[in-house]
């Protein structure tokens, strides 16, 4: 025969009642904790959302910056397979001023197409013009981005 228990006066019923709904609750918040945690660093994988704005002002002092390429969007292709490039300069950007508008971004790899607006994009022959559709890695819109001084945001959430 089994000693009774003192103490909590539960029955075995009760405890094992108590003891599944713990148990539950405990895997409820670790999936919401995780599902949070996959949310914010999807959303930092992210990065910029289509209609965001990078914007090159005149007087600005601009970080040090490298020039990055750009692929025009709407040219064909080269007979050689490769892509039609130009190249964006931020200091010579900012000289004139201008923006890079957001206007779609790929899912399936980290690819953004944006449209340029502004004053020429390098010193030289490479200079993607006063308007330009242009393709980005992720990676060279951010050194962009940084070049500018990183994110600044409009009271739609926007990147300035």
């Amino acid at each position: 025969m089994r000693a009774p228990r003192r103490g909590s006066g539960l029955s075995d019923a009760a405890t094992a009642t108590l003891e599944s709904v713990l148990t539950a609750c405990t895997v409820v918040l670790l999936l919401a904790s995780l599902g949070g945690l996959a949310a914010l660093i999807s959303g930092l994988h992210v990065g910029l959302r289509v209609g965001d704005i990078v914007v090159f002002r005149p007087a600005a002092g601009l970080a040090s910056s490298t020039p990055v390429t750009a692929a025009y969007a709407n040219a064909g292709l080269l007979p050689d397979g490769s892509k039609v490039v130009c190249t964006l300069d931020p200091a010579v950007m900012a000289r004139d001023g201008g923006s890079l508008t957001v206007e779609r971004k790929s899912l399936a790899k980290p690819i953004y197409g944006v449209h340029w607006a502004g004053g020429q994009t390098s010193g030289d022959t490479s200079s993607c013009g006063r308007a330009a559709d242009l393709t980005l890695s992720r990676m060279d819109l951010q050194s962009l981005v940084t070049a500018v001084g990183g994110f600044t945001f409009d009271s739609r959430g926007n990147v300035l």
